[in-house]
């Protein structure tokens, strides 16, 4: 005799072995899952870091064509030069000293480029107050970034670290509760990247005036 089965049985019914209840099926890729999919086909040996670096930042493009130093940026001159200007006595050691830095640190950002012609420069105003170091490098960089603070939360007017731009230049800005002032400031391309950072002196609290110095960088440059 048939032993009866409930109502709704199925006898081609077979359990899945992973359990109840079923697994929902996987989500469909987005836009942002297909294209890094086509990515990675086509490159080929490539380690993802991360989509945005990868489109904006790491692409290739970079030379071994040397960059050179403008003389002066807008009033400002090579730290060696305004040094013995200004003390040619006692000014020589310190832009003796000045040179080897910047020569060394060209040397450092070049290898940090997979040996792209790159130069690292230091510059100050007539009277030594106002400096900051241009880097350059022929190759592209990804823009500026900020971590993430909530203001409100702090008691504060504006987020720890923002962003600002001005025209093609991103400058990176710390604010404290006082004041706010310049980290970097960045213009990029495909072949060139033209940075400010150690920024001192008035032109530390002045983000547009450093981004005009980028752009006056780049034009020498580009």
């Amino acid at each position: 005799m048939a032993t009866q089965q409930p109502p709704g049985h199925n006898p081609n019914f077979v359990p899945d072995p992973r359990g109840f209840p079923p697994q929902a099926p996987p989500p469909r890729p987005g836009r942002g899952g297909l294209l890094v999919a086509g990515l990675v086909g086509l490159v080929v040996g490539g380690l993802l870091v991360g989509g945005a670096w990868l489109l904006f930042g790491g692409a290739g493009g970079s030379s071994s064509s040397p960059v050179a130093a403008p003389a002066r940026l807008s009033d400002y001159a090579r730290f060696p030069d305004a040094a013995t200007k200004r003390d040619p006595e006692r000014g020589k050691e310190v832009a003796d000293r000045y040179r080897d830095w910047d020569r060394r640190s060209s040397e450092r950002l070049s290898a940090a480029n997979e040996d792209a012609g790159a130069v690292v420069q230091t510059y100050t105003n007539d009277d030594l107050e106002d400096t900051f170091v241009l880097e350059a490098v022929r190759a592209p960089s990804a823009g500026p970034y900020a971590a993430y603070s909530d203001p409100e939360v702090l008691g504060m007017e504006r987020p720890v670290e923002e962003v600002r731009e001005f025209g093609d230049v991103g400058c990176l800005l710390r604010n404290d509760p006082s004041r706010t002032y310049v980290i970097s400031c960045a213009r990029t391309a495909d072949d060139l990247t033209v940075r400010i950072t150690h920024v001192a002196g008035d032109l530390l609290e002045d983000p547009a005036a450093v981004a005009e110095l980028v752009d006056a960088a780049w034009d020498e440059l580009a």
